[in-house]
């Protein structure tokens, strides 16, 4: 097994934490994109993460500009702020071939990215596909930021252009992110795809929810990585 604790700049100068981790460096990897006010070692990642590399993948993981162990205001944190972030991450790994993975927020940003970049696979776990839906009272001015920023862009519209393999897990019980972006999107992607509804479960999984989205996810990446 292998762990490192990496640091790396984004375009604004600003310093971002990262963890690469795995049993072998030339395995396939899963960058993780976590959610809005999250962190890459929050239970919902990091017990993918496990998962992952206990299955024989490596993974990198990474704070977004303000959350976490990286540089930055949390309020400055915007789709387009988020997707810098990636690329930037992207760079510093230095891998040509990858997968993502997204949650919330880093679903969406996981989806800018495919939209125009080719990738292994992409794996989202409640995602955002369209913002004015969200329901996020604890952040009602960002929430206003993010909409206003994001207006011209349309994922369902543009979601064809995604080629690789897609699986989504979702909870019916969402409050956060409605299901009904996560079946839209399901029916604007072109290629091979998949949703798996979670009975029960809220925006944040826990126990069991977070144990099947985690499961359905995991074997997505391992079998389609490792095939």
């Amino acid at each position: 097994m292998y762990r490192e604790e990496r640091r790396f700049k984004n375009s604004r100068s600003l310093t971002l934490a990262a963890i690469y981790e795995g049993k072998n460096k030339n395995a396939p990897v899963v960058i993780m994109c976590h959610g809005y006010s999250s962190s890459k070692t929050r239970p919902s990642t990091r017990t993918l993460a496990k998962r992952l590399t206990n299955a024989g993948l490596s993974v990198y993981r990474f704070d977004f500009t303000g959350n976490g162990k990286s540089e930055g205001n949390l309020k400055n944190l915007t789709p387009i702020v988020g997707l810098d972030d990636l690329k930037s991450a992207i760079k510093d790994l230095g891998r040509k071939d990858f997968a993502l993975f997204g949650s919330s927020f880093g679903g969406y940003v996981a989806l800018l990215y495919a939209l125009e970049n080719p990738i292994m696979a992409l794996a989202l776990r409640a995602p955002v596909s369209s913002y004015p839906a969200v329901y996020e009272p604890k952040y009602k001015e960002e929430m206003k930021k993010i909409v206003k920023e994001v207006a011209a862009i349309d994922i369902y519209k543009e979601a064809k252009n995604i080629k690789c393999p897609v699986q989504i897990t979702h909870g019916d019980a969402d409050d956060v992110v409605p299901i009904a972006q996560s079946k839209k999107l399901l029916e604007s992607l072109s290629g091979i795809k998949q949703l798996e509804i979670i009975k029960g479960s809220r925006h944040a999984p826990k126990g069991k929810y977070l144990s099947k989205s985690n499961r359905v996810l995991a074997q997505f990446l391992t079998q389609t990585l490792l095939k």
